[in-house]
This record gives structure tokens, sequence and C-alpha cells, in this order.
């Protein structure tokens, strides 16, 4: 897949390209992939192009994601979203695969739950506590490790993320998690609509 046609983002393909030639261990390198991630965010191009990108998310179940790149060699994607405002998602995981969720306009709250039962991962009932609740704004980037549960809450406008994923989202299975039932679903995640970013 082509590297995007908007510059800021060719060199953060780059930038992630060389951290991944490191072979950094992986919680390492997706804490510097964080860090590099703050120019692009701020990046005026990316901003204005935000403007155009087709709303995404009007409420769980359904979401989506644009597509903008899939690295050849290591497997990363970059994604964006755009939800509708006071959209709230399902209480979900990515699987096994880091996620940075960059927002670029407007603000969410991030609420993080753990499972305190020991029953497999992909089976329920599920006992779901929550553990903590963030705000994010502009610039601001929620970094999501393997396997943990959240559920994104949008506020009173909508809101634009760019999001770095470790794989593209239908490679893997995802969870959903019912806080009343306990129920645990698998899913392949959104459905990816290709966009050029530019």
């Amino acid at each position: 897949m082509e590297k995007p046609p908007l510059p800021a983002a060719r060199k953060f393909v780059d930038r992630i390209r060389a951290l991944y030639a490191q072979n950094l261990e992986a919680d390492k390198l997706w804490a510097e992939i964080r860090v590099t991630m703050g120019p692009l965010l701020a990046d005026p191009q990316l901003i204005e192009s935000s403007k155009t990108w087709p709303l995404t998310v009007e409420g769980a179940p359904k979401v989506k994601n644009l597509l903008f790149y899939e690295d050849p060699d290591y497997g990363f994607v970059f994604n964006a979203t755009v939800r509708k405002a006071k959209s709230v998602t399902s209480v979900h995981d990515h699987g096994d695969v880091w996620t940075l969720y960059g927002l670029i306009e407007g603000h969410e709250t991030m609420y993080r739950y753990k499972r305190t039962d020991d029953a497999p991962r992909n089976e329920g009932p599920a006992q779901i506590e929550q553990v903590s609740c963030h705000d994010i704004g502009p610039g601001d980037v929620d970094a999501v490790p393997p396997g943990a549960i959240h559920q994104e809450h949008g506020g009173p406008e909508n809101s634009m993320a760019f999001i770095v994923r470790a794989q593209k989202a239908g490679t893997f299975k995802q969870r959903t998690y019912d806080l009343e039932t306990g129920d645990v679903r698998l899913n392949d995640g959104p459905t990816l609509i290709p966009h050029v970013l530019s």
C-alpha cells in the first residue's frame, strides 16, 4: 500500500518504520510511537484534511474506520474515526493488538475496565469492573495495550481521531462485553473504508 500523500503522515510512516527496525520490546516501541505521534496530530494539513472525513461512528455497534495505510513489512496501519456527538461505543478490547488513539478535534471520556473472574478470555459470563476514567482532547493520545477493556464516550460535539494499530482490523478477533449479563462476543472489529489521506 502506498504511503499517504500528506507529508506529515509520510514522515510519520518513516519514523515508525525506523522504530520497528530497532527490534524494541513492544511496550517501548509503542511508547516511542506515541511520542512521535504528537507532531502529526498538530499538523495543520492533517487538521484541515480531517474536516473532510466522513462520519464513521453514529453509535454502537455500527462502527467503521477509515483506512489510510497498511505497512507492507511491519503490518501497522493508519486508521481514523469520526464520531457523532455524544456517541458511546460498546465495552470492548482490541484483541492482542496495540492501539494508539490520537484526538484531532472534539473531546471524549475514556473508561477502563478489567475482568475479575477466572473464565476463559473468549467465554462468559465475565465479571467486569471499572478501574479508571479520563478525558482527552485535541492533541492527546490514548494508548490501549493488548487486551485492555475500554469504552469511549463522545463529548457534546463530533470528534475526529487518528489511529495507529499494530495490525489491520479483520485479521484478528476482538471482544465486546455486556456489563449487565457478562456476555462475551468475538468480532472482527470495525469495518474498514479505504480513504486517501491528502
